[in-house]
């Protein structure tokens, strides 16, 4: 089997200990509110979320992914993601979740470069914003930036579902139905890409969600 395939399929696993399962990117919060009530709500609820990670995350995972090698770079990219994520929940939320990826990282891939990330956050030299991280480690394990994209945004999605059916408001299979249905499976396994001149600057304005045509 192809050696970056396997690299890929273990960090989109759930079972990667990134602690995805603690925060449900603000479906439950949704659901008690009363927003969430009808499966069209949820739908709408999905792909905004996955449309809010194109226009606000991708530009930091790709930012990150071309400065691998810059640490001042990664600094100051994870210093803007802390000012950005003034919502504390989800600042703690992308800490944790960016600690999380790159200490399991550090013991599963031998690479200097991910040992070295993590020390400094153990001298908290960094905050570690998921976002960050994630550009980061998928440059270092030489991954494709596209993959990338791709792997963050349907981390979004399972993050999603898996709160749903770990809050009770669909089963299993009811979940895959709905994915089939409202073709979010397609939508976002056959392409999901931010333009690639899509800069920090930029942030929140410009976010293209498209279709792969091979």
């Amino acid at each position: 089997m192809n050696g970056k395939l396997v690299t890929i399929l273990q960090i989109s696993d759930s079972a990667f200990p990134t602690g995805g399962f603690s925060h449900s990117v603000g479906l439950e919060a949704a659901i008690k509110l009363g927003i969430i009530n009808t499966p069209e709500n949820f739908k709408q609820f999905t792909v905004q979320c996955m449309e809010n990670a194109g226009s606000f995350s991708l530009p930091y995972v790709t930012a990150a992914y071309h400065s691998c090698m810059d640490q001042d770079r990664l600094t100051d990219l994870d210093s803007r993601c802390q000012a950005c994520l003034n919502n504390h929940v989800a600042n703690r939320a992308s800490i944790r979740q960016g600690n999380s990826l790159i200490v399991t990282a550090a013991k599963i891939f031998p690479d200097e470069q991910i040992r070295r990330i993590e020390t400094l956050l153990e001298q908290d030299v960094l905050h570690g914003h998921y976002t960050v991280m994630f550009g980061f480690l998928s440059a270092v394990l030489q991954l494709d930036l596209h993959e990338a994209h791709q792997m963050f945004v349907f981390g979004v999605l399972r993050t999603i579902i898996a709160s749903a059916v770990r809050l009770g408001n669909v089963g299993t299979i009811e979940v895959t139905t709905f994915l089939v249905s409202c073709s979010l499976a397609n939508l976002l396994v056959v392409k999901c890409f931010v333009t690639f001149s899509l800069i920090l600057d930029h942030l929140c304005t410009k976010f293209i969600f498209a279709t792969l045509h091979k």
